[in-house]
């Protein structure tokens, strides 16, 4: 297969160059810096944006950027890229090898393109208006395949970022039911959850917490694999903060389950 979009393939590029600036920091002794909401930063993700800006604003000087590490211009508008300079900064400090780099392109108000690139995987997934989901590995290029029909949830695979970011919250009870009913669950965060997901792996991934740089792009890739990414009342989402990505009817099942326990729990407070 080709790539027929020519941003896509510009994005393809762009990543597979911001990983060697990224892979020059993998597995040293990195300095972890906390930004103003105690997220963790460090030299690789800024200097990977600032890669990447640079580059998009040579190829794309009418279009705003909105990224990670440097935000945005006071007036975005409908269409803009988004930039997740190192997807799993926490990962990529340990030497852990789930990160990857991640552009999205965002037109008149539609995700319409994503890239992701596992730099230590030599692996990039992207898909795009003309352009079938497709991973590229070591050099071939295939298809990623179609959502197969949705198990039921005692036999599904479900992956979360971690239980840390769900059990404050008031989806804690939908979450933990959740985990307890499904066949397998595990907490793949960031990037590399998705990429199972889109492999056939996974059936479902779910998030709390995340921005629109984080699942842009994955939003592109699932629903050019027929799947949807919504919010926990099932809308479609790509903005966060919050994400179900997985067959629809699935989706659906997990959000009725989220959004249920957190009714049953506001009665029982009034009660």
């Amino acid at each position: 297969m080709r790539i027929r979009d020519e941003r896509l393939q510009w994005a393809e590029a762009k990543v597979r160059e911001a990983s060697r600036i990224a892979l020059r920091y993998y597995g040293t002794r990195l300095r972890v810096e906390r930004k103003a909401d105690r997220s963790p930063v460090t030299v690789a993700d800024r200097q990977v944006e600032t890669f990447l800006r640079r580059e998009l604003a040579r190829a794309f000087p009418r279009d705003p950027i909105v990224g990670e590490e440097f935000g945005a211009p006071s007036r975005v508008g409908s269409t803009y890229w988004t930039v997740d300079p190192i997807d799993g900064t926490r990962a990529f400090s340990r030497g852990l090898p789930s990160w990857g780099i991640l552009i999205g392109f965002v037109e008149e108000g539609r995700p319409v393109l994503g890239a992701c690139r596992y730099p230590v995987a030599d692996l990039t997934i992207g898909a795009g208006p003309r352009t079938p989901a497709y991973e590229l590995c070591h050099g071939r290029r295939k298809l990623l395949p179609r959502a197969p029909a949705p198990p039921r949830l005692s036999e599904a695979a479900l992956f979360h970022g971690g239980a840390k970011w769900w059990l404050p919250t008031r989806y804690r009870g939908g979450f933990l039911r959740l985990v307890g009913r499904c066949f397998l669950e595990r907490a793949y965060g960031d990037c590399y959850g998705y990429l199972w997901l889109l492999r056939g792996g996974a059936d479902a991934v779910i998030e709390y917490g995340v921005k629109v740089w984080d699942v842009a792009p994955l939003s592109v890739l699932a629903g050019a694999t027929g799947r949807l990414m919504c919010d926990f009342s099932g809308r479609p989402c790509f903005t966060g903060p919050q994400a179900i990505t997985a067959h629809p009817a699935l989706a659906r099942t997990i959000s009725r389950m989220l959004v249920g326990s957190t009714a049953v729990s506001s009665s029982a407070r009034r009660q």
